[in-house]
């Protein structure tokens, strides 16, 4: 059984993986910084595009969508970093920041309505489903390990980098070497 956080950390991470499935690098913020997360739970790379990512676990069975002040949370907090990214100069002026919500469920008429306005994109009825969740890489010195969720390194794992792989079981992770 999980907590209400045990259950949104898991289902950032999934999200996280079908963004590194695309070719994205992502940051999970939101496993990474807690309550000091700005809102942001992932941000996903790929070339100049950023996309900043709210995720929204939700129970369809509840019936309770997205509402339009997540909508506006996002697009501040996208343009919040934006410009904390463009001070460090981790971004280039020219980098393109897309505040994106990814929910389980929903969003109300008029969330979908100040998303459109924003602009903020969306995905809706994005269930939580299985997928393969120890992530395999190479150590700084070339040695094989892996990560399970549990582990402390787990989101700091950059899945990018060359040699790395999502496996479903230890003994897959533990043939792989």
């Amino acid at each position: 059984r999980r907590s209400p956080h045990e259950a949104g950390i898991a289902y950032e991470r999934f999200i996280g993986y079908q963004y590194e499935q695309q070719g994205n690098k992502v940051h999970y913020q939101g496993a990474l910084a807690g309550r000091q997360d700005l809102g942001i739970d992932l941000v996903c790379r790929f070339e100049n595009r950023y996309l900043i990512v709210q995720c929204k676990r939700l129970s369809p069975a509840v019936g309770a969508p997205v509402r339009e002040n997540t909508v506006a949370q996002v697009f501040g907090a996208a343009a919040y970093w934006r410009e904390a990214a463009l001070k460090k100069g981790e971004i280039l002026e020219n980098s393109l920041v897309i505040p994106t919500i990814v929910t389980s469920f929903e969003l109300s008429e008029q969330a979908k309505a100040f998303a459109r306005l924003l602009p903020v994109d969306f995905r809706e009825n994005e269930l939580f489903r299985s997928y393969p969740a120890i992530k395999c890489n190479l150590k700084a010195n070339g040695d094989k390990i892996y990560h399970l969720p549990m582990d402390q390194q787990y989101d700091k794992i950059d899945m990018s980098r060359e040699g790395t792989s999502y496996v479903d079981t230890v003994i897959e992770a533990t043939e792989r070497g």
